[in-house]
């Protein structure tokens, strides 16, 4: 690192941040003293975990540490991000803000050249965080998700506000009964692309089952699309959108091989032929669905919150139109939200100054959403009686209150974004909520005594 930016860590962190980093915003980083720590990476390499003989970190170039990296994190598990310049901000904001929920894993950060990321957005990344590591050369998610060495992948948007530690998931049945998690996208009905459209005459998907060169990847029961599969949205016609991979959870050792060899297809081969996905989204499900791996969706379909330029709540309360949202996807009574893939909420101008002018109203800066759509299986748009709506509104299908805790996460998470933006980096020490209730509390004690 050089002195120059050595210096600037001085300013935004005083002290040693081996000792003072807050990894979850409730106590400090456990770091051993120097004269121990070549024992305890050694240690480390007679660590066994699930079975498997827990390696060291790759020394590779192509993987970059801060000097304060802490190595006794273990690489079964990651959070992996793709980032650039123009999301650092955003990408380091959700990094300050698991650490806030309590998570302690490793990040990987992928990114594509030294362009993509400078050297000063790696000091702000490696003065912030000593359990994050950079990883050069891949940046589309599915190549990053077929690249790492970690064995339990969580893979996030960089505007992902969790409403709790996405660790959880792992413990979900969902997880560990296939090894995946995935989330549905909204229901485009009257769409006619992507997963939906027409292959040289031909639906995509019923083609791509059929023409599909299994043998290539020793694949033996070659066409047999599964009942999953045949059942879903995407494949009858309703939708040109299935998955939505904001969040996108993958235990590589059990799927297999085979599942990213056909991964890598998609990314290097068929996309280039056909646009069978905006974006990378169906290449996670659809590579499972090929090598015929089992893969498990959320029980529930996709929500949103309400969009405040928009007005949802005055001009049409039953049908939101803001960013994504989903819950937990286990089977529970009680509704839990697990989070909000929302730039919308944090970024005043989400899709660059220059589209403001003709931005539409519910992708504007959605300053205090309130509502969002209840929980529920996956469901067709309710279409009748609503006059002409944006694409991602969530049609018919009803509002209910946000939890009350969420205005004070979404304030946590915007603090520590704008001090990133601006420079002010102590914003990052704080995770306090400022929920109302707890000071209330505090006052009542207080007054009681």
């Amino acid at each position: 690192m050089s002195s120059a930016a050595e210096a600037s860590d001085d300013v935004f962190f005083e002290g040693d941040m081996e000792v003072t980093m807050p990894l979850n915003g409730s106590r400090v980083v456990a770091t051993p003293p120097r004269s121990h720590r070549k024992l305890l990476i050694f240690l480390l390499l007679l660590v066994v975990a699930d079975g498997d003989i827990v390696i060291p970190h790759p020394e590779s170039p192509y993987y970059q540490r801060g000097e304060r990296f802490d190595r006794s994190v273990m690489r079964d598990r990651a959070i992996m991000l793709c980032m650039h310049n123009g999301v650092l901000a955003m990408g380091l904001s959700l990094i300050r803000e698991l650490r806030c929920l309590g998570n302690e894993e490793l990040i990987q950060i992928y990114h594509c050249g030294q362009d993509e990321l400078s050297v000063k957005s790696r000091d702000i990344l490696f003065s912030s965080d000593n359990r994050i590591e950079l990883v050069d050369n891949w940046w589309v998610k599915p190549l990053a998700m077929y690249h790492t060495d970690v064995r339990h992948v969580m893979l996030m948007d960089v505007d992902d506000i969790m409403m709790k530690n996405p660790a959880a998931l792992r413990e979900a049945d969902v997880y560990t009964q296939t090894g995946t998690t995935f989330f549905y996208d909204r229901v485009f009905a009257d769409c006619k692309e992507f997963v939906n459209d027409v292959d040289d005459k031909e639906k995509y998907l019923p083609k791509l089952f059929r023409t599909f060169n299994y043998n290539k990847f020793n694949i033996s029961e070659g066409e047999d699309p599964s009942e999953q599969v045949l059942n879903s949205f995407a494949y009858r016609g309703k939708t040109c959108h299935e998955m939505d991979s904001s969040l996108v959870l993958i235990d590589k050792k059990r799927v297999g091989q085979t599942v990213l060899d056909v991964m890598l297809w998609f990314i290097t081969k068929e996309r280039f032929r056909f646009r069978y996905s905006h974006g990378d989204k169906e290449t996670f499900w659809l590579s499972f669905e090929l090598a015929h791996v089992p893969y498990s969706f959320s029980p529930w379909g996709v929500s949103v919150v309400s969009s405040t330029p928009n007005k949802d709540m005055t001009k049409h309360p039953d049908s939101l139109c803001g960013s994504i949202l989903q819950y937990m996807p286990v089977a529970s009574e009680e509704p839990e939200m697990l989070y909000v893939n929302g730039k919308a909420l944090l970024d005043p101008y989400p899709q660059g100054i220059d589209y403001v002018p003709k931005a539409q109203w519910n992708n504007m800066f959605n300053t205090f959403p309130t509502h969002m759509t209840p929980r529920l299986p996956r469901t067709e748009l309710n279409t009748t009686g609503h006059g002409k709506m944006y694409t991602e509104c969530l049609i018919g299908l009803g509002a209910t209150p946000l939890p009350a805790s969420f205005a004070g996460m979404l304030l946590r998470r915007r603090l520590h974004y704008l001090g990133i933006v601006t420079g002010v980096l102590g914003s990052l020490e704080h995770c306090d909520t400022f929920q109302v209730r707890r000071l209330q509390e505090q006052s009542n004690v207080e007054h009681t005594a």
